[in-house]
C-alpha cells in the first residue's frame, strides 16, 4: 500500500491509498512547541557556534523549525519528493501567517539527496544535523499517524552510513546524529551524547575545523 497526496481545506495533505478520501495529514508548522527553546536537547546539542545549521534529513519539518524559532538560519534537505511537497507546502503557509512568517524566513528548502548535496550546502555551515529514519522497536506503542504514513511512504535508510560519511567530508566543525535510546552510534563512539526523554543526540566535533576566537 502506498501514500496518496491530496488537498484537504487549502493544504496538501498525505494519506495511505486505503484511507477514505478527505482524511489527509498536512503539516502544521504552527502546532510545534517552541517555548523554552534554551534548554531544548536538539538545540544544546546543536550549541552556540555560529553559522549555518543544515538538516540533512528535514522529514516532517520538526527539527529544521525548532532550530529556526531560536534563531539559526537553517538549510533543510528532502530528497523524498512526497515529503518535500508536503514541507514546501507547510513552509508556504507559515510564510503567509504573521506569526509565524519570521521563523519560517529562517528556513531554506531543498529537493535533493543529502548525500551528494552536502559539499555544496553545507558550505560555510557551523554543524550538520544527520536524523536517519529509526529502526523498528521490537515492543513499542503505536507512532502517531503522521509518522507511520512517513515511515510507509519512505521506508527504511540503509543509506545512513553513507550520509554520515558525506557530513563528515563537509566542513562544518558539529555533526549530530539524532538516535533513538536503544540503537547503537551510526558513526562510532560519540564525542558528547545529549539525551532526551525519547532520542538522544550523539556529537562529533572536529576541533581543527572550528573558528578561531
Amino acid at each position: 500500500m502506498g501514500v496518496t497526496l491530496e488537498t484537504v481545506d487549502g493544504r496538501l495533505a498525505m494519506r495511505s491509498d486505503g484511507d477514505a478520501p478527505g482524511s489527509g495529514v498536512a503539516i502544521d508548522l504552527g502546532t510545534i512547541d517552541v517555548r523554552s527553546l534554551g534548554g531544548h536537547p536538539l538545540v544544546r546539542a546543536v550549541g552556540r557556534g555560529v553559522g549555518t545549521v543544515v538538516d540533512a534529513t528535514a522529514g516532517l519539518g520538526g527539527d529544521a523549525w525548532i532550530l529556526a524559532a531560536s534563531g539559526r538560519s537553517v538549510v533543510a534537505i528532502e530528497r523524498h519528493a512526497l515529503m518535500h511537497a508536503l514541507l514546501d507546502d507547510a513552509l508556504a503557509h507559515a510564510r503567509s501567517t504573521p506569526a509565524l512568517a519570521h521563523v519560517a524566513a529562517r528556513i531554506t528548502l531543498m529537493h535533493a539527496d543529502a548525500r551528494h548535496a552536502l559539499a555544496e550546502a553545507a558550505r560555510g555551515a557551523w554543524s550538520i544535523l544527520v536524523d536517519p529514519m529509526f529502526p523498528p522497536k521490537s515492543k513499542s506503542a503505536l507512532a502517531p499517524r503522521d509518522i507511520r504514513l512517513v515511515k510507509e511512504a519512505v521506508g527504511d535508510d540503509p543509506d545512513a552510513a553513507e550520509l554520515l560519511a558525506a557530513a563528515l567530508a563537509t566542513t562544518a566543525a558539529r555533526i549530530i546524529v539524532k538516535r533513538p535510546h536503544e540503537a547503537p552510534p551510526l558513526g562510532g563512539p560519540a564525542h558528547h551524547v545529549i539525551e532526551s526523554r525519547l532520542v538522544r543526540y550523539d556529537i562529533y566535533d572536529r576541533p581543527h575545523l572550528m573558528p578561531r576566537p
